[in-house]
């Protein structure tokens, strides 16, 4: 996306998770983004479209978080605690911060199979950054990589829709975290430290 459009998504996710889909007009959106509103219209044709976008950029802003805070990390455990943040508690937050993410999220489950299926993978490609380089362990016991990321995709998911608040987040997500990296428990190798 152009600058032009990123600002578009961003403002109608700040207006959606504030005022809610139903409540917010095209037109509103090019206002507060500071454009006409046939150039909203130019770029996304419905409300549907924007909310895809919407969540495809803040999906590829997610795994963008994900791969930066890796750098330098060669053990699973802190890989892991950078993906149980940018794709467990950074959204949960949000959820409880704002009233309409409930609604922006029954439109994401009525995307199309194709639409939905885009955003899973840039969510699986974050997943796939952290396990990589212990891949070759992960199929030493004769685990598939790509269901093990559908799992963590899925298990990522359901955790944030369960837990009561941040503390209940990390219990839930806890035992996967433990299972991991006492199965997985080699340091990477040909990685700088991460300097904080």
């Amino acid at each position: 996306m152009n600058e032009r459009n990123i600002k578009i998504v961003e403002t109608a996710i700040r207006l959606f998770v504030q005022y809610s889909v139903a409540k917010t007009s095209m037109a509103e959106i090019a206002e507060e983004a500071g454009v006409a509103r046939q150039t909203v219209y130019n770029s996304f044709e419905s409300k549907e479209d924007l909310i895809f976008a919407a969540l495809l950029h803040y999906a590829d802003y997610t795994k963008n978080n994900i791969e930066l805070d890796c750098k330098g990390f060669t053990e699973l455990g802190p890989r892991l605690d950078v993906l149980f943040k940018h794709m467990a508690v950074v959204p949960f937050e949000a959820m409880q911060k704002f009233p309409h993410v409930d609604e922006i999220m029954v439109f994401a489950e009525n995307l199309s199979e194709e639409r939905k299926a885009i955003i899973k993978n840039t969510y699986k490609d974050a997943i796939r950054h952290v396990l990589l380089p212990f891949e070759s362990q992960i199929r030493d016991f004769k685990i598939e990589p790509e269901r093990l990321y559908d799992l963590m995709k899925a298990m990522l998911t359901q955790i944030k829709r369960e837990a009561k608040d941040v503390e209940n987040l990390r219990q839930l997500f806890e035992p996967i975290r433990l299972l991991l990296t006492n199965l997985l428990n080699t340091p990477i190798q040909n990685e700088t430290p991460h300097e904080n």
